[in-house]
């Protein structure tokens, strides 16, 4: 039995708060990297949770992003039915007089 595809994970960017802020530094992008393109993000991280301990953290996020699959348009038509005759062999029609 074939294995399934799985969907692939969609990345989604974290919004800042009050106690948490993010800033983009960079972003990166390689196109046509087999099925997919591949992203890199350099971001600053600050914490303002403590007002007395406020740091910031440098990160850099790799993630993928597939390419859509290509859609085959598939045109399904019906099959016309011949009609046949059924003749039986052996049996002569009957007429009918006028």
């Amino acid at each position: 039995m074939a294995k399934e595809k799985k969907p692939a994970k969609i990345y989604v960017e974290p919004e800042s708060t009050s106690y948490l802020e993010y800033e983009i530094l960079g972003r990166t992008t390689k196109e046509g990297v087999g099925y997919y393109d591949e992203h890199q993000v350099t971001r600053r991280k600050i914490c303002k949770g403590n007002p007395e301990e406020t740091f910031e953290t440098v990160e850099v996020i790799n993630y993928q992003v597939p390419h859509p699959e290509p859609v085959e348009e598939v045109v399904v038509t019906e099959p016309v039915k011949e009609q046949k005759r059924r003749v039986a062999l052996g049996v002569i029609p009957l007429r009918r007089s006028k």
